[in-house]
């Protein structure tokens, strides 16, 4: 299984490498840094910030200065309102405080301003609601309580902060935090980039729904496969891998499998005829050959004869020889 939210690797305090850890700043000061893995690189708040607990006039305050030092704060996304139809705002609560966020401050791709949200943007919005998001705060207005942020602005920061610098380099892992779940396949954001990870980079366990697996607000550790600057708008982009940051799980197990003999599965997918199945021993296999009346369906139960092992792609080949038992919904 991927790592998720509960993997005690994520909670460092702040970016961390062992080549150069940093010292993570609080309110009393700065304390010692603390190493983690030599390719693992981490992010979270740099501050204490401010509690659920400190007064309004306190948590206002700090507001103001963190405005004045564009700080990157971070927030959940807590709602998604439309002011006069067509535009879009993120609520964010920041430590119970409400911040809003211009849907057209969400994103490093913008659309033209004379022309209403795309649908894949509203689309993308509607899947963060949950998601933990970095920002900088554009405007506080202390009499009326009122804050306006970009997370378009943090990810700039951030960009140039880790990617620009080289800290962020091909075959590193990342922690990075699930923005948005859906179409089987997981959208994350790696130190100020959001990046698509499909659902064939996401496990070496095939699984057939994504929704199994992740939901947003989860943490996943990926490895950089790939880092592309646009030369136009100095941008970063990144390619991300979840299964290529851990070893495959299923190699005991697919080496215990015996040829010629049959293995109870699950289809987790049927693609142009060819069948995915996930084998109760614990190993994948698929095929395009079924002993059966009618093709395999997703979710369908099935006997599965394992003819070779391919131990370099970690999957077993062989035929279907029965359908044990039909998903229920096709029943």
């Amino acid at each position: 299984m991927p790592s998720k939210k509960n993997d005690p690797e994520l909670q460092a305090k702040e970016v961390q490498t062992a080549e150069s850890p940093p010292t993570t700043v609080t309110a009393l000061g700065p304390i010692a840094p603390i190493r983690s893995d030599n390719d693992l690189l981490t992010i979270n708040d740099q501050e204490r910030g401010i509690m659920p607990a400190d007064s309004d006039d306190v948590k206002w305050n700090y507001m103001a200065g963190a405005a004045r030092r564009k700080l990157v704060l971070t927030g959940i996304v807590s709602g998604l309102e439309s002011m006069d139809g067509n535009s879009p705002v993120c609520v964010v609560d920041y430590e119970g405080i409400r911040v809003l966020i211009p849907g057209r401050q969400m994103f490093l791709d913008d659309w033209p301003e004379n022309e209403d949200i795309p649908l894949e943007h509203r689309m993308r919005l509607g899947r963060m609601l949950g998601a933990t998001i970095d920002f900088i705060l554009v405007g506080v207005d202390l009499k009326n309580h009122a804050a306006v942020a970009s997370r378009k602005a943090a990810m700039l920061q951030r960009q140039a902060k880790f990617y620009a610098t080289g800290r962020v380099k091909v075959g590193i892992r990342v922690a990075c935090r699930v923005i948005g779940v859906g179409n089987n396949r997981i959208t994350v954001e790696a130190v100020g980039v959001d990046s698509v990870i499909s659902a064939s980079a996401l496990s070496w366990e095939w699984f057939p729904d994504v929704t199994d697996l992740y939901s947003t607000g989860d943490l996943v550790v990926a490895r950089v496969m790939a880092i592309v600057q646009d030369e136009a708008t100095g941008q970063f982009s990144v390619r991300l891998s979840v299964k290529a940051a851990t070893e495959n799980p299923d190699l005991p197990a697919l080496r215990k499998l015996v040829p010629g003999s049959n293995y109870f599965g699950v289809v987790t997918g049927v693609y142009d005829r060819l069948i995915f199945v996930r084998l109760q021993a614990g190993a994948n296999a698929k095929t395009k050959l079924y002993h059966t009346k009618q093709i395999p369906s997703k979710l369908d139960t099935v006997s599965f004869q394992v003819r070779s092992v391919d131990e370099e792609s970690g999957v077993a080949f062989g035929l279907i020889t029965r359908i044990i038992r039909r998903h229920s919904k096709l029943r």
